[in-house]
């Protein structure tokens, strides 16, 4: 995978294709490495894009995650290996798919996956518990890497989509889950969706809570980068000055 090596006819060739020829040049930071643009083209060529066999925290820690994530930004073109479940057979899905089915996400994550978690009240079902749990983890693992906001953004999207869909929007995982998709939306550029988000947690966090609680303390901070990214300094620093009165 852009290694500036290939396989062909059973011998092992070295970068003798004028298309690597370009591999060692130095680049500036930031810049796609010359061999990855390669790389997506080809990705985007082909009929499944770029396809997970086995999504596990070895592949969140490895390059082909950080490459494919990290690089290309672009989920819709990763595909993921669902293996069969108790009433599904296995199949290939769009990570768009995931996003919007939770049984999928039951079946790749929790049962297909063999993890099991300690469910909690806000849960009905304990395999949909464990299978959020499992994808909160799967987001932190990322966010450990190299990239690691591009990595994360995909994860903490299917989390926040998944709990949404599975618990009450008023329920702590719903709302945590919000909260680090906010901050990795902003690690991200995407400061308006950002926004977005947080002004309709903000409301739910004061009406359940309270305005003064240190729960919503956190999504005052988000919510207060979010205007300064988008830049509005003033309505920033009244968000930012009320976090840190109720912190105090």
């Amino acid at each position: 995978l852009g290694m500036g090596l290939h396989i062909n006819e059973a011998q092992e060739m070295r970068r003798w294709n004028p298309i690597f020829s370009d591999l060692d040049q130095p680049r500036q930071p930031g810049e796609y490495p010359p061999w990855f643009k390669h790389y997506k083209e080809a990705a985007e060529e082909t009929k499944h894009g770029l396809l997970i066999l086995q999504l596990t925290d070895s592949y969140l820690q490895s390059k082909a995650c950080r490459w494919e994530f990290g690089y290309i930004r672009k989920p819709e073109l990763v595909h993921v290996y669902v293996p069969s479940g108790d009433k599904s057979p296995g199949r290939i899905v769009k990570w768009e798919e995931l996003m919007e089915d939770v049984e999928l996400c039951k079946q790749l994550f929790g049962e297909a996956l063999g993890r099991t978690f300690q469910a909690n009240l806000d849960a009905e079902d304990p395999t949909m518990q464990g299978t959020f749990t499992q994808l909160e983890k799967m987001a932190e693992t990322a966010e450990e890497q190299e990239h690691q906001a591009w990595c994360e953004l995909p994860f903490r999207q299917l989390a926040y989509n998944f709990a949404a869909n599975t618990f009450r929007e008023e329920s702590a995982d719903t709302m945590s889950s919000a909260d680090n998709l906010i901050a990795v939306f902003l690690r991200t550029g995407f400061a308006a969706r950002a926004q977005q988000i947080g002004k309709d947690l903000l409301e739910k966090k004061e009406k359940k809570f309270g305005k003064d609680h240190l729960n919503v303390a956190t999504t005052l901070g988000n919510l207060g980068n979010t205007h300064g990214s988008l830049g509005d300094s003033r309505q920033q620093k009244d968000l930012l000055e009320r976090a840190l009165r109720i912190q105090e």
